[in-house]
């Protein structure tokens, strides 16, 4: 989807390869549903990924404990699980080795007050493995309103591993309420052999079928 999506390759010195994947997502599920198809099918052959971006939707809510915004159902749902599987991506915000650096959780704010008022974590970084077991620090900063309805959302990743066991992933388990999601959740847990901590919907890990 031409205008949606853009990646870079790098190689980084001892430490393989990285793509880095920009994203402005459509407004419609649809649509949104295709780049995730389209992500899934680049299939980028590198040590690890990281996408970011504006999503225009949040899977996840109490992370941020803000309100939620889009959400996703049916084939985009299917299409995004899928994805997040394939690469091993986790919301780094939702992640404890990343450290917050603001206590403002949310990146759009419409700029209205009162019942109007909507705030949405639409904006985030998704990382893969081996990039959550390095950890960082991810920051919110403040909204600058004659720019943008956005704010910046800053990250960095530290150059080595904090973390030797195994890192909190990130998967909404309301994948498992439908048969795609169920299915690649089951295909990700076989290629995955190793224990992962069973949490509650919502939260870091994996949560066994």
């Amino acid at each position: 989807m031409e205008g949606r999506a853009q990646f870079i390759k790098l190689q980084a010195a001892g430490n393989g390869t990285l793509t880095i994947v920009n994203v402005y997502v459509a407004q419609t599920s649809r649509n949104r549903a295709f780049l995730w198809k389209a992500i899934s099918r680049a299939e980028f052959d590198s040590d690890n990924t990281i996408i970011g971006g504006d999503f225009n939707h949040q899977e996840e809510t109490s992370c941020r404990g803000i309100a939620s915004g889009r959400q996703m159902h049916g084939r985009e749902a299917a299409s995004w699980h899928h994805m997040t599987l394939q690469y091993g991506l986790s919301n780094a915000w939702c992640l404890d080795n990343f450290r917050k650096m603001s206590k403002k959780a949310y990146t759009f704010d419409n700029g209205r007050s009162g019942a109007s008022s909507a705030v949405s974590g639409i904006d985030k970084f998704m990382v893969s493995q081996d990039l959550d077991s390095r950890g960082g620090r991810i920051e919110s900063t403040i909204s600058i309103k004659k720019f943008s309805d956005h704010s910046p959302l800053l990250i960095s990743i530290w150059g080595q591993a904090t973390d030797t066991g195994n890192p909190a992933r990130y998967f909404d388990t309301s994948m498992l309420e439908e048969a795609e999601g169920k299915t690649a959740l089951l295909q990700a847990l076989a290629r995955d052999t190793r224990p992962h901590p069973v949490t509650k919907a919502g939260h870091p890990g994996w949560k066994r079928p």
